[in-house]
């Protein structure tokens, strides 16, 4: 009987210590999570030259590896979702062609707007039918 207990006892004792371990991946997500701050500012200053030349695109990975480089950055979140938000405005304006092309570039005169009209007259509201109500 004793025997079993301190079998027991000394297999909970297993259990719980291995349960408690650490992952070998939860040790390298620490370590790779300690914030490069050096290499944050390096990403954010090239991030905020490629956005302000209008690389929408460029910026946003700048940003994104500012991000990988320190997740707790205020300002590098709020500079990649900004980059994001030009990125899919960008794309969205080329395809649809939201965007009209300047008339003196492309050669051509824009279309003259559509004329003005005066308000609509109202229909005379006239019983045609009395239902005997």
């Amino acid at each position: 009987m004793k025997r079993a207990f301190s079998f027991l006892t000394a297999a909970a004792f297993l259990t719980a210590w291995l349960f408690f371990q650490p992952c070998p991946a939860a040790a390298e997500e620490a370590r790779s999570s300690i914030p490069e701050k050096a290499q944050c500012a390096r990403m954010m200053r090239a991030g905020k030259k490629s956005f302000q030349a209008g690389r929408y695109l460029d910026a946003k990975e700048y940003f994104r590896r500012a991000l990988q480089a320190d997740p707790s950055s205020a300002a590098a979140w709020e500079h990649y979702d900004l980059c994001v938000i030009h990125a899919v405005a960008e794309k969205i304006n080329k395809k649809t062609g939201l965007i009209s092309p300047d008339a003196s570039a492309a050669g051509m005169q824009a279309p003259p707007p559509p004329p003005q009209q005066g308000p609509a007259k109202k229909p005379k509201f006239v019983i045609e039918e009395d239902e005997g109500c």
